[in-house]
Formats: C-alpha cells, sequence, structure tokens
C-alpha cells in the first residue's frame, strides 16, 4: 500500500472496528412484565461497553505499516466480537414496545459484520457496511449503537 492508502486504511478500519451495539434513552414498560426500554437499555450497554473496549484493543494492534493480512485479520475479529454482542443483546428481555426495531438494527449489524468476515481488504474501498445499521440506531436513539461509539 502506498502512503495515502494506508493512511486511508487506517482510518476507516478504525471506523468499522469502532462500531458498538449498545444503548441509551427512555423509559417505558415492555408490557410482558420483562425489561422497562430503560432497563434494557442499561443492559444493553454493560453488553457494549465490554465488547467496545475489546473492539477497541484489536483496533490498536492495527497501523499505517500493518499488512493487508493483518488488517483483514483484525476486521474479522472485530465482526466477530460485534456478533458476539448482537448475541448477547437478543438473550435480554427486548420491550416489545422497541422490538421490531431493535431487531432490525441487530440484523443491519449482522448483515454488515457478514459482509466484512465474507470479504478480505475490498471492503475498505466500498461503502461504510454499517451505514444502515447506524441509521436505525440513530433513529430509536440508540447513539451508543452507532459506529464510532466505542472510540
Amino acid at each position: 500500500m502506498n502512503r495515502t492508502s494506508s493512511r486511508t486504511t487506517v482510518a476507516v478500519v478504525g471506523t468499522i472496528l469502532a462500531v458498538g451495539l449498545t444503548a441509551c434513552g427512555s423509559s417505558s414498560s415492555s408490557g410482558s412484565g420483562g425489561l422497562t426500554v430503560s432497563q434494557f437499555k442499561a443492559k444493553a450497554n454493560a453488553i457494549c461497553a465490554a465488547g467496545n473496549a475489546d473492539i477497541k484493543k484489536i483496533g490498536q494492534g492495527i497501523s499505517a505499516s500493518s499488512s493487508q493480512t493483518q488488517v483483514v485479520a483484525a476486521l474479522h475479529q472485530a465482526a466477530i466480537r460485534a456478533n458476539r454482542e448482537v448475541s448477547d443483546i437478543r438473550k435480554l428481555q427486548i420491550p416489545s414496545s422497541i422490538a421490531h426495531d431493535v431487531d432490525a438494527m441487530l440484523a443491519s449489524v449482522n448483515t454488515a459484520t457478514a459482509k466484512i468476515l465474507s470479504g478480505g481488504i475490498e471492503v475498505l474501498s466500498g461503502a461504510d457496511p454499517f451505514t444502515d445499521a447506524d441509521a436505525k440506531a440513530k433513529a430509536l436513539g440508540l447513539d451508543k449503537c452507532e459506529s464510532g461509539s466505542g472510540t
């Protein structure tokens, strides 16, 4: 990679590796004796705080001098970690009032991570795979769910 390409790659990798899956916001009842929206979001935040820290550590190993193999390996590690966050969040009692939207956001994260896991370095030259997940998170008011929230 040339110097400009290396810097761009490091910046893009940093953005992708910074994806986090947490939540914060208002409170309402789940209607099913489960968690309130606030309780759900607090639990999701706890799950994602750990995930964000792990993903940040993965990203710290990448620099302008990293090989394409190292960059792809880091992207794959971060995607796998993000998928574990999604799985852990799905295990929570998602309040019915936000369940559809949370499910859609988590599915978008899984779509993005699948793209990363199936691709190589070329994933960095295309559109940000987390754009849809970020939009869904923003619409829900889940600012910690947006890419870069863990940095």
